[in-house]
């Protein structure tokens, strides 16, 4: 089995693992700025963080946790749009999981403090379309 072949069923497995599909939705809170809309389409897109912080379980290479900086520029996101970690002057925005897999963005369970599930998902593209909420 190739490492791509490899990555892949490992990716089929955190999905399945997390009850996830394509059509799952995911969210965060953003800063206007990380926002832009295309004049043409309307459509919302918001950039990835190139020096994210968080502490991820990098579940493609055995489980070792790491820095989310360590395996690309990516952002964070949730299960639920009512995140308590949330501040005055953000945006809620939702991400369809199926637009990041389509640019061979990977998702990594993040180590928080935070009771809900929250993910990092990388976005190889810089930037991922996204709804506002």
């Amino acid at each position: 089995m190739t490492n791509d072949a490899k990555m892949d069923e490992r990716l089929r497995q955190v999905l399945e693992e997390s009850g996830f599909t394509s059509d799952t939705i995911l969210f965060r809170e953003s800063l206007e700025d990380f926002l832009s809309q295309d004049p043409d389409t309307g459509a919302w897109t918001i950039a990835a963080n190139p020096d994210p912080s968080e502490a991820v379980v990098n579940v493609y290479e055995g489980g070792a946790t790491s820095l989310a900086a360590q395996i690309g520029p990516g952002l964070a996101f949730t299960t639920t749009s009512d995140s308590q970690w949330s501040e005055d002057g953000r945006t809620t925005v939702a991400v369809r999981l199926g637009d990041v897999l389509k640019q061979g963005g990977r998702i990594y369970p993040v180590l928080s403090v935070i009771t809900e599930p929250v993910f990092y998902l990388t976005l190889p593209a810089g930037r991922v379309q996204v709804s506002k909420v």
